[in-house]
């Protein structure tokens, strides 16, 4: 039977859009959950190129529920800050903000950074575009090393960018960034658009894959497991065969659960409860 351990399963906070954060972690702690991957952006976690908010009271506020920040991920899909940015001066802005958050996980006690390569305009040459995504990752492998924090880049879906949306793509990125601090993210929504498997990632990838973002889909959606047509058990099967111990991050963001999405994490975690490892069990995860 496919397991996890407890502690592996981390709450997102896209769908809190409209709560703030004492709301959001009074849920995802009542939910079951004891990680949680924070999103910097409003109204949860305040940033830009020039700072960030002060991480200790809100490293403070997780904890005081029984709460770790593993994963941080500053906001890098609307267009204020991009990884492959063109512009030399929005480029230089967004290299700022990328290690502003860098600095920012580390105060908070995350241990993994998660971004994508979201950017270049569609009318750029891809070659153009890549070779930026390779020189900007270069760039932030050294911040990152310096904070003792590990990058995790995922794929993204083809409306989002051009650049790094197939596990082929990001093969050979990683490859040309050759770091040991920048990692791959798995994000089972891109895989599934891409027409591609959990079973194909980690027989490419293996080790070099630090994180997920594992939610369902049609493959589109970033849906509560239940509500989409992705095999929970199947796809942690896969984690369990290739010994993956990294989070499993339920980044929720139809707007369906805008409203409730306490209800949301409550039903979420549900789903995942026959395959929570009890405590005392052991198991090879």
């Amino acid at each position: 039977m496919a397991v996890i351990h407890r502690k592996q399963l981390s709450a997102m906070g896209i769908h809190y859009l409209y709560y703030p954060l004492d709301y959001m972690l009074d849920a995802q702690a009542k939910a079951g959950f004891q990680t949680i991957e924070l999103v910097g952006m409003a109204p949860h976690f305040l940033m830009d190129h020039t700072g960030f908010q002060a991480p200790a009271p809100v490293r403070k506020m997780a904890e005081d529920r029984g709460l770790t920040i593993g994963c941080f991920t500053p906001e890098c899909a609307v267009y204020q800050y991009l990884m492959c940015a063109p512009d030399e001066g929005f480029h230089h802005r967004s290299m700022e903000y990328f290690k502003r958050g860098l600095e920012a996980a580390e105060q908070l006690g995350a241990a993994k950074l998660l971004t994508n390569c979201i950017g270049g305009t569609w009318d750029e040459d891809y070659e153009r575009v890549y070779e930026r995504a390779v020189r900007s990752l270069t760039l932030l492998a050294a911040t990152a090393a310096d904070y003792g924090v590990t990058i995790a880049v995922e794929t993204v879906r083809p409306e989002e960018s051009k650049c790094i949306i197939t596990l082929p793509g990001l093969k050979r990125l990683l490859g040309d960034v050759n770091h040991p601090n920048v990692k791959a993210g798995l994000d089972t929504i891109a895989m599934g658009v891409a027409g591609e498997t959990p079973e194909e990632w980690f027989k490419t990838l293996g080790k070099d894959i630090v994180h997920t973002h594992f939610v369902d889909g049609r493959p589109y959606g970033h849906l509560v497991w239940g509500d989409g047509l992705f095999p929970l058990e199947g796809y942690l099967n896969v984690l369990n065969k290739y010994h993956y111990e990294g989070l499993l991050s339920q980044e929720i963001t139809d707007f369906r659960y805008f409203e409730d999405p306490a209800a949301a994490d409550a039903r979420n975690y549900r789903a995942f409860e026959p395959y929570i490892l009890k405590e005392g069990d052991e198991a090879d995860v």
